[in-house]
């Protein structure tokens, strides 16, 4: 019989080309399907037939890596990057500042950069030799190979009295090199963040019927037929049918929708959703584990997972430029040694080759500017949780905006009302606001803030239509618009309303007064969705709120293209059919799977936390201007990026066949690479000033 499908934790990845080495070797074993994501560092594995699990580890540790437990890869990488950083810049100091220079310092820098050569570097150095197993080069050969040439050049001069060393290039190219893997790591952990965080919505337990007798059960083992109930404000732990005649039930995790949803007896009810009416009886028809939000979150791991890294164009440079520059250094010293007759120059230039190629330039050329865009980021409150995302984001041509608590504010409060039959509106509030006080439901809340003048007692609800009670021996009504003695009144008074939620307030068999309610669009929503336009960037609307709700804000906004009462799965088939690069901007965990599918996903500070990690990109102050910001950054940022690229690239171009004809003295290759790397910063701090 076959294994039941897997997933196993790989450990010591360090690019994508890993991930495809160990998928080869999982692939060839017989009855084995496997797909090993590098985003999650996890190896998806189906069977055909039945497969011994050794043989699997196996074939994981046969291609260079390890089947792990979840240990933790940023705190492994925390205590090297505080050591690099220390020593590193100890290094540099003593290496290159005049005013710290003194008889014997070189020993001094040499201890320095000791056990980050052997320490901090070990990952790169691990790395590169499970390259050369597979014949293969990536950024980490690169940062073995140069600082390996530059830590053993050195001690070599320094036993031989040069002048000169480069200990510090040891010690500063695979820290800073770490510190960007670090950022990676991080940015690679917002997938499994944003899953964890979107099945949060689901609770741990649920309250179950069998045989007749209630009973508390982990929500993972309810099955399909159970009975299931659920108390006011607790969320549906499963996907089933409503059982109960009536429910009021909150679906914003889902759509969005700020206005909770009245349900008759038979409706579906979905897993994550809120009650808010009482307790109420659902038969389950979906178990937690195969639940629409469940599912929901199987799609975000699917759309994460075929996202692209920044940091892949260095790999694509070292696969070809780590050859070619072993092959110059051999090329070098076989040319002096058997050509010109001069071993010993030849050995110098060879070794003057790989050190000049040390990749301290090149290494930097991204992660410092990504530290730099980040660091301007949070200064307008836009936060860069995946740099990487920086280069897709330089390419949107479209924006696609969630409506509740995007653009709008998500809270709903009275935005008019008017008193009718003869009641003044202060009154008509007054006894509104005592009905509506202790209800959990939104509309309530926001009546309830109005006034506390009155006070109401035996207060009760009707399932589906609202709520009454007593104020002053007057029963008084608050409910959604039915049939009074007032009618033509009320219905003039609705046909002058916006597209807003519609609240009566009746006695006596009148309407006594109009309440409208509605969420309030962003101050600077507006010049937002102005701004994307200006630079040639359009915005769609999808939200699953009311259709002629969205009209009317899209209308307000000067947004031609909305679409209403779209569910989580239509927003994401849309992302997923773009066909120009859409960023989306979203807040609630029914947006997450859009929010992941698209190039890039941007929530906002105060959504949903499984909103949050499944984006790239999160505003922390709510406004929207930070939009068309991050775009602009973003272009910046990427346009920085190839420039240090360029630079560090050609540097080498140019110096290597200076190095190799013996013309590079040591002292001007120190100052030449020290001036390549300064460079590079120097054009990376530029972003400071040019957003």
């Amino acid at each position: 019989m076959p294994n039941a499908p897997l997933e196993l934790e790989i450990e010591g990845m360090t690019c994508t080309a890993c991930a495809r080495r160990v998928e080869k070797n999982l692939n060839k074993v017989e009855g084995v399907s496997a797909y090993v994501d590098f985003a999650t560092e996890k190896a998806h594995l189906s069977f055909s037939s039945a497969v011994d699990l050794d043989v699997v580890k196996k074939a994981v540790s046969d291609a260079g890596y390890t089947v792990g437990a979840g240990k933790p890869e940023l705190a492994k990488l925390r205590p090297r990057i505080f050591i690099g950083s220390v020593l590193s810049v100890l290094a540099m100091a003593f290496a290159m500042i005049p005013a710290f220079f003194f008889d014997g310092s070189v020993w001094l820098v040499a201890a320095f950069a000791t056990p980050v050569y052997f320490y901090v570097a070990f990952p790169f150095h691990q790395a590169a030799i499970k390259n050369a197993r597979h014949f293969d080069s990536t950024m980490d050969t690169l940062v073995s190979l140069g600082s390996t040439a530059a830590y053993f050049y050195s001690v070599f001069l320094l036993f031989d009295h040069g002048m000169h060393s480069y200990f510090e290039v040891a010690a500063v190219v695979p820290t800073v090199v770490l510190i960007g893997r670090y950022i990676e790591v991080r940015a690679r952990r917002s997938a499994t963040d944003s899953v964890r965080a979107l099945l949060s919505a689901l609770p741990e337990t649920a309250t179950v019927e069998r045989d007749g007798v209630r009973q508390e059960v982990a929500s993972h083992l309810i099955r399909s037929g159970d009975l299931v109930f659920v108390a006011s404000g607790e969320r549906i732990p499963a996907d089933g049918i409503l059982l109960s005649n009536h429910a009021s039930i909150d679906n914003s995790t889902l759509t969005g929708e700020s206005l909770p949803s009245e349900l008759e007896k038979g409706a579906v009810l979905s897993a994550g959703a809120t009650s808010l009416s009482g307790e109420i009886k659902l038969e389950v028809t979906a178990s937690a584990a195969t639940s629409r939000l469940s599912r929901i979150a199987d799609l975000v791991r699917e759309a994460t997972a075929q996202k692209t890294k920044l940091s892949s164009l260095t790999d694509q440079i070292s696969s070809v430029f780590v050859p070619i520059v072993i092959l110059i250094a051999i090329g070098t010293y076989l040319v002096w040694n058997f050509v010109l007759a001069d071993g010993v120059t030849g050995f110098e230039a060879a070794i003057a080759v790989l050190v000049i190629a040390c990749p301290c330039a090149l290494g930097i050329a991204v992660p410092m500017s990504l530290v730099v865009a980040t660091s301007v980021g949070t200064k307008r409150s836009v936060v860069i949780r995946n740099p990487d995302s920086l280069r897709l984001l330089a390419k949107i041509r479209r924006v696609v905006f969630d409506k509740t608590g995007t653009l709008t504010d998500g809270e709903l409060r009275v935005v008019n009302s008017v008193g009718l039959g003869g009641a003044g509106t202060a009154t008509m509030l007054a006894y509104a606001a005592a009905i509506e006080a202790g209800s959990k439901h939104p509309v309530a809340k926001a009546i309830a803030k109005l006034s506390s003048a009155k006070t109401a007692t035996d207060i009760k609800e009707v399932p589906g239509r609202g709520m009454f009670g007593l104020i002053d021996s007057l029963e008084v009504f608050v409910e959604k618009p039915g049939s009074y003695q007032n009618q033509a009144e009320l219905d003039e008074a609705i046909s002058k309303a916006g597209p807003n939620t519609l609240v009566v307030v009746a006695w006596e068999g009148w309407a006594h007064g109009l309440i409208e309610l509605s969420d309030q669009l962003r101050p600077n929503a507006k010049a937002a969705v102005a701004t994307l336009s200006k630079a040639g960037i359009s915005s769609m609307l999808l939200s699953g709120d009311n259709p002629k709700r969205v009209e009317y804000i899209a209308g307000e906004l000067g947004v031609t293209e909305f679409e209403g009462h779209i569910t989580p799965e239509g927003k994401l088939e849309y992302l997923q059919n773009a066909t120009v690069p859409t960023a989306m901007v979203g807040d609630g965990i029914n947006d997450v799977a859009a929010l992941s599918a698209a190039s890039v996903g941007i929530a906002m500070g105060s959504g949903a936390h499984a909103a949050q990690a499944a984006s790239a990109i999160t505003i922390l102050d709510d406004d929207p201007r930070a939009i068309p910001f991050a775009l602009r950054l973003a272009k910046r940022t990427y346009a920085n990026i190839m420039q240090n690229l360029v630079w560090a690239f050609g540097y080498n171009i140019v110096l290597i066949p200076v190095a190799a004809l013996g013309l590079l003295n040591p002292m001007l290759a120190g100052l030449a690479m020290a001036f390549s790397s300064v460079s590079v910063v120097a054009n990376s701090l530029r972003l400071r000033w040019q957003v």
